[in-house]
């Protein structure tokens, strides 16, 4: 690397776990101008698992990052509380280097429909097993794509706590034509919307999940 980013060597030698498979660079200040650095110089290929929260990352930063070589091994990341929107969730859904990917977390972002529809289109993301929408955006157009996900057959938990959710998005989930893999489902704090919940309760599929939380109905085995 060069002597102006020796400030992510000293990251880097702080944040790596020692068998070179975490790598915490949580509250960091980074931005889209670091974010440049980080995918022009970073590689490590042993790294498993990446904390990115509480960056106050935007869309610049994640669309500098999405195709870094160092996203390549990942099969976590972690990008909670920072500032993320719909473009920054299109970087990362049309990655060509997160195809290991097994856990995503955006909780607490500015994610709207847009960026859950693409997640939801993805074929890079296909071996998700774990997405974390709550607390963003992504309103009734969100949560169909979500449920009828062409590629999310893989997906066994899905958290989407106060994201703007009705009837249509309820409704949907409540009948999705995808997500055959799914276990757990948090739709806690959306729309209150009785015929909505009342669909979701009354689905066969859904009650039949080990974990579903609902306004209306916690159940969890």
């Amino acid at each position: 690397m060069p002597d102006d980013i020796t400030y992510i060597r000293k990251w880097i030698k702080r944040g790596l776990s020692k068998d070179g498979k975490v790598l915490d660079f949580s509250a960091k200040g980074i931005d889209a101008e670091i974010a440049m650095e980080l995918a022009e110089n970073v590689n490590l290929p042993d790294l498993e698992i990446l904390y990115l929260q509480a960056n106050k990352l935007k869309d610049a930063a994640l669309e500098e990052m999405a195709d870094a070589e160092f996203f390549a091994p990942l099969l976590e990341l972690w990008l909670y509380e920072n500032k993320i929107g719909d473009a920054g969730a299109v970087a990362l859904a049309e990655s060509s280097r997160l195809t290991r990917l097994r856990y995503l977390s955006l909780y607490t972002n500015r994610v709207g429909a847009e960026g859950a529809i693409a997640l939801a289109g993805s074929e890079t993301l296909k071996n998700l097993e774990t997405l974390d929408l709550s607390f963003n955006r992504i309103g009734d157009a969100g949560a169909v794509a979500l449920a009828h996900s062409p590629h999310l057959n893989r997906l066994k938990v899905l958290h989407l706590d106060a994201n703007g959710i009705g009837r249509e998005g309820m409704e949907a989930l409540a009948n999705a034509r995808g997500l055959k893999s799914l276990t757990t489902l948090n739709m806690m704090y959306n729309r209150i919307d009785p015929p909505g919940l009342e669909a979701m309760l009354n689905s066969e599929r859904l009650r039949s999940l080990p974990a579903l939380k609902t306004d209306w109905l916690i159940a969890d085995d």
